[in-house]
């Protein structure tokens, strides 16, 4: 019978706590996407594609905020010239061109997934406190936002929401 090391068990759930974090990590963008306004798979497309909702500020702002989380080295290597770059160099650009790409289809796939979820399914009964407070927020931000007249001042109402959204991450 084959066992489990201590120092795999650590490394299993090293990982699984890694897995964990960036799960929610990747909800709370989400949730934060959502809240700015961008509340549909064709907002994550390229504005150059037919079909798509965002304009190419907005989509260049997405890709910043993508690039910002990669490495420094990676980042240097994105800013400089693609003339100047060895063929190695041009290559490992590429891929992190890619990757760019697949992190905008990453928030595509959530939040399509999202909306099919709120359509015809039963809420999951495993959300914590913290992701119901998040969804119920969000829900009421696009209330608000989407709302053509109400008896309060809805700029004062969204500014909350949204400081209220920043406190809970």
């Amino acid at each position: 019978m084959r066992t489990i090391s201590e120092k795999t068990q650590t490394k299993i759930a090293q990982a699984v706590s890694k897995t964990t974090s960036a799960e929610k990590a990747k909800t709370l963008a989400l949730d934060s996407l959502i809240a700015d306004g961008f509340d549909k798979p064709s907002d994550f497309v390229s504005p150059k594609s037919k079909g798509s909702t965002v304009t190419p500020e907005e989509f260049e702002a997405l890709k910043a905020a993508i690039v910002a989380g990669f490495t420094a080295d990676v980042r240097k290597l994105l800013a400089k010239p693609v003339k100047s770059l060895s063929a190695q160099q041009r290559s490992d650009r590429r891929y992190s061109k890619q990757q760019i790409n697949a992190r905008i289809s990453d928030f595509k796939r959530q939040i399509t997934k999202r909306l099919a979820g709120d359509e015809g399914k039963a809420p999951s009964r495993n959300k914590t406190a913290d992701q119901k407070i998040r969804e119920r927020l969000t829900e009421v931000l696009k209330v608000c936002q989407q709302a053509e007249s109400l008896d309060f001042n809805v700029n004062d109402m969204v500014k909350a929401i949204k400081q209220a959204l920043a406190i809970i991450k």
